[in-house]
Formats: structure tokens, sequence, C-alpha cells
């Protein structure tokens, strides 16, 4: 009994496998983004190679993750100026609103509306990041069909917003969850991602996708 457990490719070996990938791979995504301008990069990365190497158990998941990584981040830059500026610009604004609530309760109801607001960039980088991991598209394509994948598909858009948020909120309250959480995020995200993709024909293992999204990776 004891030697089937422990057997290679056994339970207990695909346990500390999928440990040490998410821990390697969460490090790897915080290397990768330590230039900040690489954060949509590395996060591209990230999720193909969670999705393919820890969630489908594929062979390979850090040669995945350096391969998408070096094929997309010339596309990523912008995606990442792009909604990395205008969360910032939104956290400074959040930040004045807060400040004001303390003496005005008006600017607090208009710091939580706010919350909400930023809510379209944060899914838009978090599909754009999706999206390229799977799809191949220049810049205005892939920002045009991140910002209409949030109504279209609302209920994932929302989940994988919340989700992100949560993250982020304890990885800045606990930073040594840098450490995992990174690359569980990708796994929460996929688990309601992939089903959206396989409605264009970019599930894993499926065919060629429709002429919507463009080309699969």
């Amino acid at each position: 009994m004891f030697r089937s457990i422990f057997r290679p490719y056994g339970p207990v070996w695909n346990f500390c496998n999928t440990i040490t990938d998410v821990l390697l791979l969460s490090l790897l995504w915080c290397a990768c983004s330590l230039p900040l301008v690489t954060l949509g990069a590395a996060t591209t990365a990230l999720y193909d190679a969670a999705v393919h190497g820890i969630r489908y158990r594929e062979p390979g998941p850090y040669r995945r993750f350096f391969r998408t990584f070096r094929a997309e981040w010339k596309t990523s830059v912008p995606v990442t100026l792009l909604w990395g500026g205008i969360l910032l610009f939104g956290f400074y604004v959040l930040a004045l609103l807060e400040e004001a609530a303390v003496e005005q309760t008006v600017a607090g109801v208009m710091a939580g509306g706010y919350r909400v607001l930023m809510g379209i960039p944060l899914c838009a980088a978090c599909w754009s990041c999706m999206l390229l991991s799977r799809f191949t598209y220049k810049f205005r394509e892939l920002t045009a069909n991140a910002l209409r994948f949030l109504p279209v598909h609302l209920l994932p858009s929302l989940a994988i917003g919340v989700f992100t948020w949560l993250v982020c909120w304890y990885c800045l309250h606990y930073p040594i969850a840098l450490a995992f959480a990174p690359a569980v995020a990708m796994i929460g995200w996929s688990l309601v991602a992939e089903p959206v993709f396989k409605k264009y024909g970019g599930g894993l293992g499926e065919d060629a996708p429709s002429a919507d999204p463009e080309k699969e990776r």
C-alpha cells in the first residue's frame, strides 16, 4: 500500500510536484515582474505555464514560462503601461477620496463607487494577459477584445476581478504570500476563463479557434 502511494508519479509524488511548481513559478513571476513594465509579460507567461503545467499536468512548465515570456513581452509592454497607468491614477484618486471621507460622507460614498469602477481596468488587464497567453494579437486587437469580454462574459469577469482584488490585498498585508499566491491566482482565473475560451475554440486540446480570437498560440 505504502509503496503504491509513494511510487514515482503516485499521489504523493504528484502533490509534491504541484507544490514545487506553484512555488517556483510564483517566484519566477516575482523576478520577471521586477522591472514593472514586464508585469504583463510575466503574468501572461505564468497563466500559460500554470494552466498547462499545474492544472493539466503537461511537462515542461518552466520552459513554457520563458518561451511565452519571450514571445509576448513586446505586445504586453504597452498593455502594462496602459492598464497599469490607469490603475495607478485610480489608486491616487481613491486615496484622495478616502482622505476626504473622514470629514465628508459624500466622499465616502464616492470612494465606494470608485472602487467598483476600478474593477473595469483591473478585469481588462487580467483578460488581456489570459487572451495573450492563448491567442496571437496585436496591441489594439488585444485591448479591444479584452474590453469586449467584460460585458459579454460579465459573471466570469466579476469572479476574476474579485478574486484578483482579494489576492492583491492578501499579498499587500502578507508579502510572504508572493511565494505562492501568483500561481494560485492563475489557477483561480483558469476555472472561469477556460470555459470561456472553449466557446471560441481555444480550449486546451481543441481545434483551431474561430475567427473572433484570430489565432491560437
